[in-house]
C-alpha cells in the first residue's frame, strides 16, 4: 500500500508538471511571435530610414524617430545628438555629399541579458558616398531601438565616417570639419 500511494504521488508530481511545462512553452511561443511581428515592424521603419536618407528626405527621416530620438556618437570625441542636433547636422552633410545603401542585411537585435530577441533590429552594410566626381564605399554596422509605436529611439553606428569623408569631401570643407578655416 505504501508503495502505491508514493507511486501516485510521484505520477501526480509528473502530471502537474507536465501541464505547467505545456503552458510556459505555449506563453514563450506568443511571446516569440510578438516580438518576432515587431522586429519585423521596426525593420520596416529602419529600412524606410535608409531609404530617406539616400532620397535627402530629412523631413520624411524624421517621421520616423521618436521625439526623445539619440543618435549615439561613436567616433572619436563625437557627441551624442539629439533629434533636432541630427536635422542640423544632416542638413549640412546633405549639402556636400549623396549617400547610396548599395547593400544591407538586417537582423534581430536581442536583449544583452537575456539574449532572446527584443525587437530592436541591427544592420549590415555598404554605403557609397559621393561628392562631386568623388565617391567612396563605406562598411557600417549599426543598431536602432525603438518605442512602442514603432518609432526610432535610438541610433548607433560605427564606421570610419571621418576617413571616408576626407578622401570625397574638398579640401576647404575636410579643413573646416577639422575645425580650421
Amino acid at each position: 500500500m505504501k508503495n502505491l500511494f508514493y507511486f501516485l504521488l510521484f505520477s501526480s508530481l509528473i502530471v502537474s508538471c507536465g501541464d505547467n511545462a505545456s503552458d510556459t512553452a505555449e506563453t514563450t511561443s506568443a511571446d516569440d511571435d510578438n516580438t518576432k511581428a515587431t522586429y519585423e515592424k521596426n525593420v520596416e521603419s529602419f529600412k524606410k530610414l535608409c531609404k530617406a536618407w539616400e532620397e535627402k528626405d530629412i523631413e520624411g527621416a524624421l517621421s520616423l524617430m521618436a521625439e526623445d530620438f539619440e543618435e549615439k556618437g561613436t567616433g572619436l570625441g563625437e557627441p551624442d545628438r539629439t533629434k533636432q542636433e541630427w536635422k542640423a547636422n544632416n542638413e549640412g552633410m546633405m549639402e556636400i555629399m549623396t549617400p547610396t545603401l548599395k547593400q544591407a542585411m538586417f537582423l534581430p537585435g536581442v536583449d544583452t541579458t537575456t539574449l532572446a530577441m527584443d525587437g530592436s533590429v541591427r544592420y549590415y552594410g555598404i554605403w557609397n558616398f559621393a561628392s562631386g566626381e568623388k565617391n567612396l564605399d563605406c562598411k557600417v554596422y549599426g543598431s536602432a531601438d525603438f518605442n512602442d509605436e514603432g518609432l526610432m529611439t535610438t541610433l548607433t553606428h560605427y564606421a570610419d565616417f571621418g576617413a571616408t569623408m576626407m578622401q570625397i569631401l574638398p579640401e576647404e570643407v575636410v579643413a573646416q570639419m577639422m575645425g580650421g578655416k
